[in-house]
């Protein structure tokens, strides 16, 4: 009767070796070998064969299986010090060669972020743009960027990193993924600051508002993450190319965000922090944005007017130059044409009447204070 080493040697003899070009996940396998009295398992190491693609090109493809080889079999070279130098073709990290090639993968690049990581892969290093790979996760996994975010911050990924246009994880967070709402929350859990400006002075909530209509994403920045809404941003007039400075609802208005601006209408803090930066002139130009869009025309004149209940709000000062800089207000029937696209209902003609005879007030109230002084 053969013996269980008898046994295992005739098996190991009648092993087939793997094709010469097959990389295995793992360098062991389990091989089960029956016996009268039970069952024994023993560990056969598998043959490895170097992979014919650089390390580069296996985070560039994605390929778990040769970056594993390239870990288990580095020698020469300290591990941490080969998976953070640059490819001398792109001057990527492998990190960064993964990530800005995610979406021609198959697979989730997770694991692959994980194992780099693991091995000593800096989740801090910088391109030649200042970008991290905590603000390539948004650009490039904009749909499921949450647990690739998450193993970048648990190795000490900064969530107020700063590229070269100021724009922070969060900025890309809420420009690029989809939703957003996930991906914003667990970054200022972990201390993204919601009102970091970017080179142009936008905070993320204008990049939200370029994203999408998403206003449980706004609702949350405005009132659990006490964003700051009286920050403006640098915002360019698509129609003049002109850039002037505005607040989030120029931004909303200029991507058409019914839901978002519907959100602001009704929030009091919104409406309470706006009163301090609202302009005419910025109303004026949002006007100009929405010529035609009656909904919108609808939502910002409801804007308007809850402004103007305020006795401490800006649109109760003059704001609007003419050619010889006397500061004016827009004229009468600018406001009648603005208010001429509200729906017509019953009494809707004497509201207007009655808005420009506020407005009318108003302004000659104005005029004698100047003339007095």
């Amino acid at each position: 009767m053969p013996t269980v080493f008898s046994r295992t040697f005739a098996l190991l003899n009648n092993i087939k070796p793997p094709p010469h070009d097959h990389i295995l996940d793992s360098r062991v396998i389990q091989a089960g070998i029956e016996i009268e009295d039970g069952h024994i398992s023993i560990e056969l190491e598998a043959p490895v064969t170097k992979p014919d693609i650089s390390i580069w090109k296996a985070a560039e493809l994605g390929d778990l299986q040769a970056l594993q080889y390239y870990i288990e079999n580095t020698k020469s070279i300290d591990l941490a010090t080969l998976l953070n130098t640059r490819d001398p073709d792109t001057d990527c990290t492998l990190l960064h060669l993964v990530l800005s090639n995610a979406r021609t993968h198959r697979n989730s690049i997770l694991p692959i972020i994980k194992l780099l990581l693991d091995h000593g892969a800096d989740a801090t290093t910088c391109n030649i743009y200042n970008v991290q790979a905590i603000h390539m996760v948004p650009l490039h996994c904009p749909y499921q960027p949450l647990l690739c975010l998450e193993a970048l911050l648990n190795h000490k990924a900064n969530p107020n990193a700063s590229d070269g246009d100021g724009w922070t994880p969060l900025h890309y967070a809420a420009r690029f993924c989809q939703p957003p709402d996930e991906a914003i929350e667990l970054l200022v859990s972990r201390g993204a600051d919601v009102n970091r400006r970017d080179s142009s002075r936008k905070t993320p909530l204008f990049c939200l508002l370029a994203n999408g209509d998403y206003p449980h994403a706004l609702d949350y920045l405005i009132h659990s993450a006490k964003a700051d809404i009286t920050l403006l941003g640098d915002i360019v007039n698509p129609t003049t190319r002109q850039t002037c400075s505005a607040s989030i609802v120029l931004q909303a208005v200029k991507y058409n965000r019914i839901e978002c601006l519907s959100m602001i209408l009704r929030s009091k803090t919104a409406m309470a922090q706006l009163k301090q930066v609202i302009t005419r002139e910025e109303l004026q130009v949002a006007h100009e944005f929405i010529k035609g869009h009656h909904q919108m025309q609808l939502i910002l004149q409801g804007l308007e007017d809850s402004l103007e209940k305020y006795s401490d709000s800006l649109l109760h000062a003059p704001t609007v130059k003419d050619k010889r800089g006397v500061l004016r207000r827009p004229s009468v029937m600018t406001v009648i044409d603005l208010l001429r696209h509200r729906s017509m209902g019953q009494s809707d003609s004497n509201k207007i009447l009655k808005k420009v005879n506020q407005f009318m007030r108003r302004t000659k109230s104005e005029s004698t204070h100047s003339n007095r002084k």
